[in-house]
């Protein structure tokens, strides 16, 4: 029994020597945003948080233009049974009730429409695109009641109150006054009529159309809004994707020209160098070691981690363009100094000369001066000289990431050619890992092909908002000016002339909203761009002169089917209608 009390002390003792010898291990915690997929989730949907953040304010404002014009010219055509109305002796407030039980009811069928689909519809077709993409759970619908309730109070505020002011105005009128249709609005001499080198060359058509244009302020002004807030959301959808869709080609051609990235276990220059000599056969090219580290930027306002780059001008010369976002060329940086990348200094308020302090994990500082700015879309960057980090850490720079291209000459390397390079490289004791600028390039642009539901989602909005504007006030010019149309075709007037004289007046107003939608389209989308916060990714804040001209033509053609739809109700009007007395 001794014996083997004895037997078993021995092995506790030799068992304590051997874990005494082990290695303390490190211990790495990593939470879900190191995951890449949940990470590109959650940037696209800042994304959509953005976008939703400004649209429905936009299209809120004028849906409630509309309403304002469309229930007061409601009144106002009714003015004459108000009047009868008002002489058989019925209340105002009896009066008033009618009409604004009318628009109550619109606004609440149209909010409770409108919260079904906006709840409903446009996060289904959302979440399909993202299903593209990602595998997740079944969407599950959110009802915000508090959301609602504010929807539609603003709603009945907008349409009730609208009718109220309008019924207001026309009870302050005598009965017999109402009975009697509204006088026309005196003609006006036109700017244009000053300029009489211009004016003299208008036909006499043209120049009815340019005074009915001015004539009537209100159509004038409602379907500039319109038809500019239309061209204003067809810009931004389109300038959102012109933003952020090339932000990986830009990162990974023009700034990073890197074909794989290699992270080492240890700093083993010597063993690592003389493998990748010997794998020159599978087409390596130039390459060179750096140190990546993981920093805190230590600021008055919080802290970012940012990645730390320390190697010299000659070896990071092949891999790194450092420039500015004009294009101008950036110096890399000497002892003591740093260029940092654009989104840092925007969002810290740092600019050339100023001092950043860098922090690491054991808590030791180093502060530099910022000698550049330069172009980044992708993560964070730092950049200082190897001297620059020994000076300052009092230490060696820990070279354990490799900067390697393939070699380009006589042809590009092909994808298979890279991957093959790759698996090679993983073989490596000393590699730990590999990452090809490719895949992430597309990784990223595969996340940003998402946006082309939301772009097309923001076109039919778009569309919606053009459609409803301008068959609105154009079927409101229509009906105001019945009489007149019936008086061109007794005149002999073609069915083309006669949709010439009153669409011509649309085609003038989209032309003049339009422009001035390019110029709103583009501040608009600058804002919306700059309400989308995605923190590994900052974006090329911008919109191709294409888009604009896209933008401009899609204006023209949802206005061209409104004024296809309402040729059908211009034919319609009877010559007789010109015979009929206003009284």
């Amino acid at each position: 029994f001794n014996t083997q009390i004895a037997e078993s002390q021995g092995e506790i003792e030799e068992a304590e020597e051997k874990l005494a010898d082990l290695e303390e291990p490190q211990v790495y915690v990593l939470n879900r945003d190191t995951n890449i997929g949940y990470a590109c989730f959650e940037n696209d949907s800042n994304i959509v948080e953005g976008i939703a953040n400004i649209f429905p304010v936009f299209f809120f404002l004028v849906a409630a233009l509309v309403c304002i014009t469309t229930m007061n010219r409601m009144v106002e055509e009714q003015r004459t049974q108000i009047g009868v109305l008002k002489a058989l002796g019925y209340g105002e407030t009896t009066i008033m009730s009618k009409y604004m039980i009318y628009s109550g009811l619109a606004a609440v069928s149209g909010c409770v429409f409108g919260y079904i689909l906006g709840t409903w519809g446009f996060p289904k077709i959302v979440w399909f695109g993202y299903g593209i993409m990602y595998r997740a759970d079944p969407i599950s619908y959110v009802f915000d009641g508090k959301m609602a309730v504010i929807s539609m109070t603003v709603s009945l505020l907008c349409s009730i109150g609208t009718t109220w002011m309008s019924c207001r105005t026309e009870l302050d009128q005598v009965a017999a006054a109402l009975m009697r249709s509204k006088a026309p609005k005196a003609g006006k001499r036109v700017f244009l009529e000053y300029i009489s080198f211009i004016w003299r060359r208008l036909s006499f058509l043209h120049k009815v159309s340019f005074r009915n244009i001015f004539r009537y302020r209100r159509r004038l002004f409602m379907m500039v809004v319109g038809i500019s807030g239309c061209t204003a959301l067809l810009v931004t959808g389109f300038g959102i994707k012109d933003s952020i869709a090339d932000v990986a080609a830009a990162q990974y051609l023009e700034i990073q020209t890197v074909d794989i990235t290699v992270s080492l276990k240890e700093a083993e220059e010597e063993e690592t160098e003389s493998a990748l000599e010997e794998l020159k056969a599978l087409g390596v090219g130039k390459y060179t070691f750096v140190m990546e580290k993981n920093l805190d930027l230590v600021t008055d306002t919080g802290g970012r981690t940012v990645s730390l780059v320390a190697g010299t001008e000659e070896g990071l010369a092949p891999f790194l363009n450092l420039h500015t976002m004009k294009g101008e060329a950036i110096a890399y940086p000497v002892t003591g100094e740093a260029v940092i990348s654009n989104r840092l200094a925007e969002d810290y308020h740092v600019k050339i000369g100023d001092m950043i302090t860098l922090r690491d994990e054991n808590l030791r500082s180093m502060t530099v001066t910022v000698s550049g700015i330069y172009e980044n879309y992708i993560n964070h960057y730092v950049h200082v000289s190897e001297d620059t980090w020994r000076e300052m850490a009092g230490e060696e720079p820990e070279r354990k990431t490799i900067y390697l291209n393939l070699e380009k000459e006589p042809e590009v390397p092909s994808e298979k050619e890279i991957y093959a390079l790759s698996a090679e490289l993983m073989k490596l004791d000393q590699v730990s890992n590999v990452t090809v600028s490719a895949d992430v390039m597309d990784r990223i642009s595969n996340m940003m092909a998402s946006l082309d539901i939301i772009v097309a989602v923001v076109i039919l909005c778009a569309a919606g908002l053009a459609f409803i504007v301008l068959y609105n006030l154009t079927n409101i010019n229509i009906t105001e000016r019945i009489r007149e149309i019936a008086t061109i075709k007794v005149l002999g007037f073609y069915k083309r002339e006669t949709a010439a004289y009153v669409f011509r007046e649309n085609i003038m107003l989209t032309a003049l909203g339009m422009a001035v939608g390019m110029g709103l389209g583009y501040f608009l989308h600058r804002f919306v761009m700059n309400e989308i916060k995605v923190d590994l990714i900052s974006f090329d804040i911008y919109v191709k002169p294409v888009s604009y001209l896209y933008s401009g033509l899609l204006t023209l053609g949802f206005a061209w089917c409104v004024n296809l739809t309402m040729s059908g109700k211009l034919e319609g009007i009877s010559m007789t209608e010109s015979l009929k007395s206003v009284d």
